[in-house]
């Protein structure tokens, strides 16, 4: 067995041995009494961000996760703990968030000059001599190249397994590239070899962390067209590349003092439904065409960037919980055509003209997670 990977396999053992179910246990426990308030019960997100996706502003490493449980973030709601837990306290929840993870995480990539490697085939070896032009911690956890990249391309990163059972990559043809998990070589190609001697080779991998180098080269394009997926059992697949972030930050829409309406592309709402964001984090779904509330929540807010970890195009979200039988229709939409909304302190005003007289239906906060409905009349227009 080569030195590096028994290397490896024997910091993994001693990684897993580590963490105790103790541990575990006691970070479950702080994080149900603290953290989901903000996180989500199940690390899923809520008005912070998820602590189980790919997407890791603050760096996804053991040591990354806990400078920011012990210093906070400046300028949002997470204070920082150092103070509030002992040190013991806050390893066992650096441990429990790392023991959620699936998937790849502490995503690096370095570029090097393509001189040194003609003619050589790649290998973690070939690469521990030669100094890197760049390195960059991906944080988004996707493989990707500036526009117009000159260079060979290695990444470093590591895999969070849950689920044991046979783990392979599948990567595009495109140049060459070697793909090394624990130190053991799972893909290789070349465009300049022998197609007979490319392989993918699947790896039985047990729950824990892996590690995982890639190194790939391509002609200069105006982008690099790297594309690779890992597939795991149950179904389990892991995107390897993906593009850039570009500097862009989850943004989340959240009450304030003041009422406000916002206009977002929201999946299984009309496009022209209007969203009332109350002090109360009550949201109402108002229809202005059809002069009707659709749908409400409490607890809620608005995910203006829900697309941003996995790059796609997906609408904005409303995350919050369901208030049951909210739907009303305060109007006759009979002969009505909507005016306009503005908010008013609290409240939000909806206005529209019905049957020649001005109405305007006002939407505000009744309680901590519900709200109110009223109409109120006009003078007749004038004709």
């Amino acid at each position: 067995m080569p030195f590096h990977r028994f290397y490896s396999i024997i910091a993994l053992v001693c990684l897993s041995a580590s963490v105790s179910a103790a541990d575990l246990e006691r970070g479950r426990t702080i994080y149900s009494q603290i953290c989901f308030n903000c996180h989500g019960p199940k690390l899923e997100g809520g008005q912070g961000p998820s602590l189980k996706d790919q997407y890791w502003q603050h760096g996804s490493s053991p040591e990354a996760i806990l400078n920011v449980i012990n210093k906070g973030v400046p300028g949002s709601p997470m204070i920082p703990y150092e103070a509030v837990f002992p040190e013991a306290d806050r390893l066992a929840l650096r441990d429990f968030i790392l023991s959620e993870q699936e998937g790849l995480r502490e995503m690096v990539r370095s570029v090097y000059a393509r001189e040194f490697f003609k003619g050589k085939r790649f290998t973690p070896e070939l690469f521990a001599g030669v100094e890197s032009e760049s390195q960059t911690p991906l944080p988004e956890n996707h493989l990707y190249m500036d526009r117009n990249a000159d260079g060979v391309m290695r990444i470093t990163a590591k895999l969070h397994v849950r689920t044991a059972g046979d783990y392979g990559f599948t990567i595009r043809p495109i140049g060459r590239t070697s793909v090394f998990l624990n130190g053991e070589e799972v893909h290789y190609d070349d465009a300049a070899t022998d197609k007979a001697t490319h392989f993918d080779k699947s790896v039985r991998l047990e729950p824990g962390v892996h590690e995982v180098e890639i190194f790939h080269e391509e002609g200069v394009t105006h982008s690099y067209r790297f594309h690779g997926v890992i597939k795991g059992p149950e179904s389990k697949q892991f995107a390897v590349s993906g593009r850039s972030l570009e500097g862009n930050i989850p943004v989340v829409i959240k009450a304030a003092p003041v009422a406000k309406v916002v206009r977002k592309w929201i999946d299984g709402l009309p496009p022209r439904a209007l969203l009332c964001l109350l002090p109360n984090a009550v949201i109402v779904a108002y229809d202005p065409e059809a002069g009707q509330v659709l749908k409400a929540w409490h607890s809620a807010e608005i995910n203006q960037t829900p697309s941003l970890p996995d790059r796609s195009a997906k609408p904005s979200e409303i995350r919050g919980q369901p208030i049951a039988d909210s739907a009303k229709r305060p109007l006759d939409t009979r002969l009505t055509r909507f005016l306009r909304y503005e908010s008013a302190g609290d409240s939000v005003r909806l206005v529209s003209m019905a049957g020649g007289i001005e109405k305007t239906v006002r939407i505000a906060p009744e309680g901590g997670q519900s709200f109110n409905i009223t109409v109120e009349l006009s003078a007749p227009a004038i004709p």
